[in-house]
């Protein structure tokens, strides 16, 4: 690898400790679901992940009448932002994540964030821990039309910051990362969340991972 240029994180779960209610928010999809016609409830929550991840194809493949799909994604949208924002208050930054991106930017690294929150979340949640004016870049779901797992999104978020992909680094915290980072053929980085999702990661062939994000800015100057 050539040395790191730039630097790109998964927010959730890697910078932020989420306090986001995924239940809360798989249960109002399911319902909308249902009252837009959906042919049967998606009582398996793997199947809303799947909505969720995979927006209109997906939908059309468990048979939504298309005459509901534009209106379906919109409110769809709608209940992932409002849920979203109420878990601001409560989420917090990662031990030793501010410590880690400051030291990264002090070295001139170009610094981005690529999430599958929508925007006003993810600027909000980093201004009010202080951290927004640290990163050059920020690219939510809302952004672009191909959100994570998607490689483009973070191609989007690495061409942003002026580099190539061979150049960078993205660092994440699930599989979904690890995937879209190998699609989009650049280094990864596994942040060790906890033990279920780091071995998640390994099983999947993640061969770096960080517990701690001080170990970050070491790793990334040994890969010079």
């Amino acid at each position: 690898m050539r040395p790191v240029k730039a630097v790109v994180f998964d927010l959730d779960g890697t910078l932020m400790e989420s306090r986001i209610d995924y239940e809360k928010m798989g249960s109002l999809i399911k319902e909308l679901l249902v009252s837009m016609g959906l042919p049967e409830p998606l009582e398996d929550r793997r199947k809303v992940y799947r909505v969720i991840s995979g927006g209109a194809a997906t939908l059309r493949e468990y048979g939504l009448p298309e005459a509901s799909l534009e209106t379906t994604m919109a409110e769809m949208e709608k209940i992932m932002n409002g849920v979203e924002l109420e878990g601001l208050d409560a989420m917090k930054l990662k031990p030793h994540a501010r410590e880690a991106v400051e030291e990264l930017h002090g070295e001139g690294l170009g610094l981005g964030v690529a999430t599958r929150s929508h925007r006003e979340y993810a600027l909000r949640s980093l201004e009010r821990h202080g951290i927004l004016r640290l990163f050059h870049h920020v690219v939510a779901r809302d952004d672009v039309p191909y959100p994570k797992p998607d490689p483009r999104h973070l191609l989007y978020a690495i061409d942003l910051l002026g580099v190539e992909p061979g150049d960078t680094l993205f660092i994440g915290d699930t599989t979904t990362d690890l995937h879209t980072a190998d699609a989009a053929g650049v280094e990864f980085v596994g942040y060790w969340r906890d033990d279920a999702w780091a071995q998640r990661l390994m099983d999947e062939g993640c061969t770096r991972i960080v517990k701690d994000l001080r170990e970050l800015p070491r790793l990334v100057k040994g890969m010079a």
